[in-house]
């Protein structure tokens, strides 16, 4: 742990600008997102701007990228494989690769576009201040806050009082969850499954939002309110989600937050140790009615900020991050994946109000066109009644995982 003060800070935020002007440049389009930055290898820089737009001019740089997606499967890789990948070649190429699979897949692919659509249509129209967004009225929006949103609301965004009112200025129901700040995951979850259980009989839909943190405390929540207390949960986002806990707290890389705002509980730091949260993870069960979207940045060792390229350096070790968290321990399988790419931890504040506003268009759309998918299902089932209970259970399963 260090001690941090604001003139030490302030003198360090002077130097940012001399920071991150190492690598190679480099630019290119992954997933439909253009890449403009620099990378910490000549595999990484080639894998942007040549392999993925494919010009295949080095044979053996070829023949070891081609290697990887082929024992890749298609499949997403875990933290053992980006570990490996980046041992093998570099850091940013296993963050690059992993946001390319993200890319590849399908139901991915869609939410990226539509996102990119209502984003731009959001940053034209949200600052004029007479944007609605169609059917906003019928959802309500639980927000749940991070770790310590009542000591720095303002400097971290924790509170996530922004995308409060920017959901709230389009039409969206909005409720506050007041979890405790410096609290335990488990303890907080509680919290948060009466907040869930209190708007049950609005009448309206519920989506619930979690940022780093709170993303774990909403996991375990859904988890242990179970399918039978969670039908009227259409969504959960879950952004820059500490679900699998974070390696700064076993290694001691947070600053020593008490130097500035008293006494914490340590239980609340402790809940968010790897070990601890890699177990608490294993036992996640969201009911499989609960849309989930998965929200974060994956930045390159070039575009890393300077609030997050302390604890970015440090993690290296473990393979990609984004300054606080291992990219995949931010990933619930099962749900969709977006991902940003140039963002990391401290940059998802940037133009978070569009952002937010963008993301909850593009739920909505999601859970309209997996209504319409289920209509049709259920008007077939009319005209063709399942025989057995294989069938019906076929049926249940196909309606919890459709997507458009």
């Amino acid at each position: 742990m260090y001690n941090i003060t604001w003139r030490a800070f302030l003198s360090v935020l002077a130097a940012a600008p001399l920071l991150g002007c190492a690598g190679l440049p480099v630019s290119g389009t992954l997933g439909g997102q253009t890449i403009e930055t620099r990378v910490d290898s000549e595999v990484a820089r080639y894998y942007v701007a040549n392999y993925l737009a494919g010009r295949h001019t080095d044979p053996l740089l070829d023949t070891r990228i081609d290697r990887v997606y082929e024992q890749g499967n298609g499949n997403l890789p875990n933290r053992e494989d980006l570990q490996k990948l980046s041992d093998d070649f570099s850091v940013d190429f296993a963050a690059l690769y992993l946001a390319d699979q993200i890319a590849r897949v399908p139901a991915n692919a869609w939410f990226q576009s539509a996102f990119q659509q209502a984003y731009q249509y959001t940053r034209e129209a949200f600052p004029q201040g007479r944007m609605q967004v169609p059917g906003a009225a019928d959802y309500d929006v639980l927000i749940v806050p991070t770790y310590l949103y009542k000591r720095f609301p303002v400097f971290t965004g924790a509170d996530l009082a922004v995308p409060r009112e920017a959901l709230h200025k389009v039409g969206f129901h909005c409720y506050f969850v007041e979890t405790v700040d410096d609290g335990p995951v488990e303890s907080n979850a509680e919290i948060i499954m009466d907040a869930i259980r209190a708007r049950a009989t609005s009448g309206r839909r519920l989506i619930v939002v979690s940022a780093s943190k709170s993303g774990a405390e909403v996991a375990l929540a859904l988890t242990r309110l179970g399918p039978a207390n969670t039908r009227h949960v259409a969504a959960w986002i879950n952004a820059v989600g500490a679900l699998q806990g974070t390696p700064t707290v076993d290694d001691s890389l947070l600053p020593d937050f008490e130097f500035l705002v008293g006494k914490l509980d340590p239980a609340g730091g402790e809940s968010m140790a790897t070990s601890r949260s890699r177990q608490r993870f294993d036992s996640f069960n969201i009911p499989p009615t609960v849309f989930v979207v998965n929200y974060f940045g994956i930045p390159t060792s070039g575009n890393i900020s300077f609030f997050g390229r302390k604890v970015y350096s440090a993690l290296r070790k473990y393979g990609p991050n984004d300054g606080v968290l291992l990219l995949p321990d931010m990933i619930f399988p099962g749900g969709v994946t977006l991902a940003r790419v140039g963002t990391d931890h401290m940059h998802m504040n940037e133009h978070l109000d569009v952002a937010t506003v963008a993301l909850a268009m593009t739920v909505i759309e999601w859970l309209k066109a997996q209504d319409d998918i289920w209509r049709v299902q259920v008007n077939d089932v009319a005209q063709h009644p399942p025989h057995t209970e294989e069938d019906s259970a076929e049926i249940s399963t196909k309606r919890a995982v459709s997507s458009p």
